[in-house]
């Protein structure tokens, strides 16, 4: 099985981190993830093919959206 890892970075380029401690949540189409030790998403090949909508929050109170439109490695 494969992962490809994804960053969310801001406006200005800067990686915002999805570990445990620096986000209030993360969620994949309304569904809560755990955060773990990870700063960056792993998205597993075994999610069919479209679009993903993330929404984080992190402790200091910024909200972030992001779609991710996914093709699974063939």
């Amino acid at each position: 099985m494969n992962h490809t890892e994804f960053e969310l970075l801001d406006g200005g380029g800067a990686r915002i981190s999805l570990a445990a401690g620096a986000v209030v949540y993360i969620k994949k189409d309304g569904k809560d993830l755990t955060p773990d030790d990870q700063e960056t998403l792993w998205f597993s090949d075994n999610n069919l093919a479209g679009k993903y909508a993330f929404e984080v929050l992190t402790i200091g109170g910024k909200l972030y959206a992001a779609t991710l439109d996914w093709v699974p490695t063939p």
